[in-house]
């Protein structure tokens, strides 16, 4: 692959696998490991994917009320090159990730040089710095071949530390080449934007969480500059991670980044019927510098859960954004059409169950 010369990442093989065991027993827990691509394909149109396994258990009466489940989630469309403004009613693929629906049994194997997470028909191939994203989920055929750009932000700890801290993931850059087949067309994509999410940690309550004031999860790409942040002001957390040509710039103060993340517009989605931010005002500002920029949506995925408390909708906002990158300096980087994903969820209905 071209991208091999490039490769760089401090994620390790042992980055790469369950630990669900390393885990208390009784735990309700959950196991993300997923990739976000988005780009421009050779074919002339943008392509946005965003494609997990997860794995979640802890007892029937438990978060996610299963035993033990391997979970895929994938979203994808496609949409005309350029973004012309306004949000687009756009067709998309996408499914629920309801644990206690009936899925074929996930795994995950090591060998000598490798980690492997199969579900179904598809496999995430883990051998850092690189890593791939084959066979067939939804429909939708992959050969993607995924090259780490730089250090991996462990944000929730190293997996070395798992037994004690409880927690342990992190968000990797990465970049993406390969083909992605759906709906009798193939999609090529040449060093395309990309970032792998790993996390492993104590399950929350989703639906209990996400009500009122609820989060963000978005990263940004362009050239020089990658930005990713999550805001969960019910909880308390906010983290972001931000890199100028490959070197990381921080932004956390003891431990906590200062995001503001503003909703300007709201847009009535012809299909759920749920008012759902499209527009934002977003500023995050520490003493290495200040990020200005307004972010506007063109199109939609969603997906689901269900867990204790009810069940959830999760939006994937495929958006682009103006701004600048100002340095205590006076420095400033100006931030065009920097493609960006935003993720913004909440309960979309606070009911649990109540079967005999």
């Amino acid at each position: 692959m071209t991208i091999e010369n490039e490769a760089r990442s401090n994620a390790t093989l042992a980055d790469q696998l369950s630990y669900k065991e390393s885990l208390p027993k009784g735990l309700s827990y959950m196991e993300s490991f997923g990739f976000l691509v988005m780009g421009e394909s050779e074919e002339g149109e943008e392509v946005s994917l965003v494609t997990c396994i997860f794995r979640v258990g802890g007892g029937k009466n438990g978060t996610w009320q299963v035993e033990d489940v391997f979970k895929g989630q994938t979203t994808f469309l496609v949409a005309p090159r350029g973004h012309a403004g306004g949000m687009h009613n756009n067709d998309f693929i996408g499914n629920r990730t309801w644990a206690t629906d009936a899925w074929t049994s996930g795994k995950v194997v090591k060998t000598e040089k490798e980690v492997i997470w199969s579900l179904g028909n598809y496999q995430f191939v883990c051998h850092p710095p690189f890593w791939e994203i084959k066979g067939e989920h939804m429909g939708i055929e992959f050969d993607l071949h995924l090259s780490g750009l730089g250090d991996v932000a462990y944000h929730k700890g190293r997996y070395a530390e798992l037994a004690v801290k409880g927690i342990a993931g992190y968000e990797a850059p990465l970049c993406a080449e390969g083909t992605i087949k759906a709906q009798g067309k193939t999609y090529t994509l040449r060093k395309e934007k990309s970032f792998q999410e790993r996390f492993t940690q104590p399950a929350w309550d989703l639906a209990k969480i996400l009500r009122g004031e609820t989060y963000y999860w978005v990263w940004w790409a362009s050239e020089t500059v990658r930005i990713f942040i999550y805001s969960y002001p019910s909880v308390g957390k906010t983290f972001s991670h931000v890199t100028v040509d490959g070197k990381e710039v921080v932004f956390a103060e003891n431990g906590k980044s200062n995001i503001k993340m503003d909703a300007k517009e709201w847009w009535i989605d012809p299909q759920t019927r749920m008012q759902v931010p499209v527009k934002w005002r977003f500023n995050m500002q520490s003493a290495n510098g200040v990020i200005d920029l307004d972010i506007e949506a063109a199109s939609r995925t969603f997906y689901s859960y269900v867990s204790e408390s009810g069940a959830t909708i999760h939006y994937g906002l495929h958006s682009h954004s103006d701004g600048q990158f100002s340095f205590p300096d006076g420095r400033k980087i100006p931030l065009k059409d920097m493609r960006t994903y935003v993720e913004h969820g909440w309960c979309a209905i606070p009911l649990p169950a109540a079967a005999c």
